[in-house]
């Protein structure tokens, strides 16, 4: 699914209205009848529910009162609240402006302020604000409509009635019994929020839902958007599939829908030799673990075969601990950490791999960083680096850039500091654009572990994955994903294929385990989790309705 900035946005706005001869105010109806039909389809039945919807006085606002005229259609007590006088309205936003103030003769009450009020330094999360018969409407409501402000905030949000109206639903959302805060619903984005950035002003709306129209917003899943935004439907307004394919965005999202086309098959007479080799090669005294659970995980994604490549002081923990995996020792000194002289012995141990992975529980040591040096210089299969083995590329920049087999890089935020020569907060704020540049500068595909996970293809591109939570913040998720890439790699023999539903799998294995132990999962219950998670992309059906799709 394509991922949109607001500049794109607004080309598809106005390809639609120009090229495909659909009236703008056609677009503002279908959005809002897609959040109507979100509206129903959570909350059903409507009728008597109360809502209140908060309008701004641009696009958004439009959206608003045309869904303020279905839910009083459908029997919902409705109160509109608006930022702006009638009169400052734009034409599509003034029409349906008027079509609401008429729905007043239908059986079902509206009522409409304009927002004034006094502006405050600090809301009181304690205390319900003592403002207006208006504002104090809120309190007992079952649903609250954020249709403020939409993709093109860019800025700050200064005193004023909007923002008072964001310090309500500040108030809203955090108050205590009585409060609906769970039943927040955004209008494309949450107010405030920047599409592009996901940088929030300290008013932002944090939602419970947001229905998003044509394809999700960027900022979404970068910074605050991960938070602000909540459950995220997309909803489509009834544009021909021909303009959405015109928009050139670079970016996507891995959707379910998306990690089933990569899923591997196996015929009939498959055996272990055919269903991919890898080999694992890192550990250091101390470290046995990490290899482990990435040889653990290289199986449980379905390779046929995992050989371990070792410092021979590791070997039996290893072994003790992993008995499905064929294990080798490698030469290492008194402290149980890989020499150069090690990779002497690789050729003999991937001459048949499908997939190397280097680097977990490698260890800094001058001795193995050098080891990790040859291996990237010398290997000729595709080749996964992660954890302290990427602390040694950036003296052999060049040899990684014009490796011929595929490379996969996979630094969490502090790792690609090393490599791109930055501090982790720069990373940070801008996750993509670093993702790319690091892409450009090893060509390589990089995956950005984190919230949200960025994959980026050194022609550009790139990936949000939506798998994942908080949970697998835990020591050795990442030597699990390394594994989980390499085991689809040599089933796969694509490295973008098995890369993108590589991660996805891992956040969904951990989402699986995380349902089960919460935040006390550990790595080797995401590792435990894979063939299960496999299973079940491969049993998904899409939704048969098209028009509203959960992000998953």
């Amino acid at each position: 699914m394509k991922v949109f900035t607001a500049e794109q946005m607004r080309a598809f706005d106005k390809a639609a209205t120009e090229e495909y001869s659909i009236p703008s105010i056609v677009l503002m109806e279908n959005a809002a009848l897609r959040v109507v039909e979100f509206l129903e389809l959570k909350f059903s039945p409507l009728r008597d529910k109360k809502i209140v919807i908060l309008c701004g006085k641009g696009n958004n606002g439009g959206d608003g009162f045309a869904i303020a005229r279905h839910v009083i259609a459908s029997g919902c007590s409705c109160i509109v609240l608006l930022t702006a006088a009638s009169d400052d309205l734009c034409d599509d936003v003034q029409i349906n402006h008027s079509a609401m103030k008429a729905a007043k003769g239908m059986a079902y009450q509206l009522h409409v302020h304009r927002l004034e009020l006094e502006p405050q330094q600090e809301p009181d999360k304690t205390k319900k604000p003592n403002i207006t018969n208006a504002i104090d409407a809120l309190w007992g409501t079952d649903i609250v409509v954020d249709a403020l402000l939409g993709t093109g905030f860019l800025g700050k949000v200064s005193n004023s009635p909007l923002a008072n109206a964001l310090d309500i639903l500040w108030v809203y959302t955090a108050g205590g019994a009585g409060s609906a805060g769970r039943n927040l619903v955004a209008v494309d984005i949450p107010s405030a929020l920047n599409s592009d950035s996901g940088e929030a002003d300290r008013k932002a709306v944090r939602a419970d839902y947001t229905v998003t129209f044509a394809a999700p917003k960027r900022g979404m899943f970068l910074r605050d958007g991960i938070e602000r935004c909540g459950e995220i439907w997309v909803g489509h307004i009834s544009t021909p599939p021909l303009l959405i394919n015109g928009i050139i965005t670079g970016c996507e999202c891995i959707t379910r829908e998306k990690a089933q086309q990569f899923l591997p098959h196996r015929t009939l007479d498959a055996h272990k030799g055919t269903a991919g080799r890898v080999v694992v090669c890192g550990g250091s005294y101390g470290m046995s673990g990490a290899p482990t659970l990435a040889a653990r995980a290289v199986l449980r994604a379905g390779a046929g075969l995992c050989i371990a490549c070792l410092p021979d002081r590791v070997l039996p923990m290893f072994a003790a601990a992993f008995s499905e995996a064929t294990s080798h020792p490698l030469r290492c000194d008194e402290e149980g950490q890989l020499i150069v002289e090690a990779a002497d012995a690789m050729p003999e141990y991937w001459k048949n791999a499908n997939a190397v992975a280097l680097g977990p529980g490698l260890s800094r040591s001058p001795g193995a960083l050098d080891f990790a040096r040859r291996i990237v210089h010398e290997c000729p299969h595709p080749l996964i680096i992660d954890a302290d083995a990427l602390y040694a590329l950036r003296a052999i920049e060049e040899d990684v850039r014009n490796r011929e087999a595929p490379t996969i890089l996979t630094p969490h935020p502090g790792e690609m500091g090393e490599l791109m020569e930055m501090d982790t907060s720069a990373v940070q704020e801008d996750r993509v654009g670093t993702a790319q540049a690091c892409a450009a500068k090893f060509n390589a595909i990089i995956v950005l572990k984190g919230a949200r996970s960025i994959i980026a293809l050194p022609d550009g591109r790139i990936f949000f994955n939506l798998t994942g939570n908080s949970g697998m913040a835990t020591g050795g998720s990442g030597d699990v994903l390394t594994g989980t890439i390499a085991g689809l790699l040599a089933q796969l023999k694509n490295a973008e294929s098995a890369t993108l539903l590589g991660v996805y799998l891992h956040g969904l294995a951990g989402d699986m385990a995380y349902s089960e132990k919460g935040n006390g999962l550990i790595a080797g219950d995401i590792a435990e989790a894979l063939p299960l998670a496999l299973k079940q992309i491969e049993e998904y059906c899409p939704p048969a309705n098209t028009r509203l799709m959960k992000l998953e």
